[in-house]
């Protein structure tokens, strides 16, 4: 039997409506890249979402085909007006986004609070 790469999560923030939270534990790579984009997808049309936060504390890894569901994700969001926001990523993958350059197209924060005040502002 396969071992499970990834735990996908989601979560409505209480206090910031249509915003969700996300969160991948383990690693994104072509096994399961679909598997998160699909998840999105529902998510924004069977729960009203606009804004999200995918907390990315607990990824131990991510490749070109994982960032490219983080990517396509991402410009879903903008298309709709929302605000996609990486919160949390650990070194590795930070330094695989970095890598590549997506941290110019990405926001990243450090904190879940912080990407919230930056929703506020």
């Amino acid at each position: 039997m396969l071992e499970e790469t990834i735990k996908i999560a989601s979560a409505p923030i209480e206090e910031q409506p249509g915003c969700f939270l996300l969160t991948l534990e383990g690693e994104l790579d072509s096994s399961n890249a679909q598997d998160v984009i699909k998840h999105v997808l529902n998510m924004i049309e069977n729960n009203g979402m606009k804004h999200l936060l995918a907390d990315l504390a607990k990824l131990r890894y991510i490749n070109s085909t994982g960032l490219g569901a983080i990517l396509r994700i991402s410009k879903t969001i903008a298309a709709k007006s929302g605000n996609f926001m990486i919160v949390g990523p650990n070194d590795n993958v930070f330094e695989i986004i970095e890598i590549v350059g997506a941290n110019k197209l990405l926001d990243i924060y450090s904190t879940k609070e912080e990407a919230l005040s930056s929703l506020k502002s």
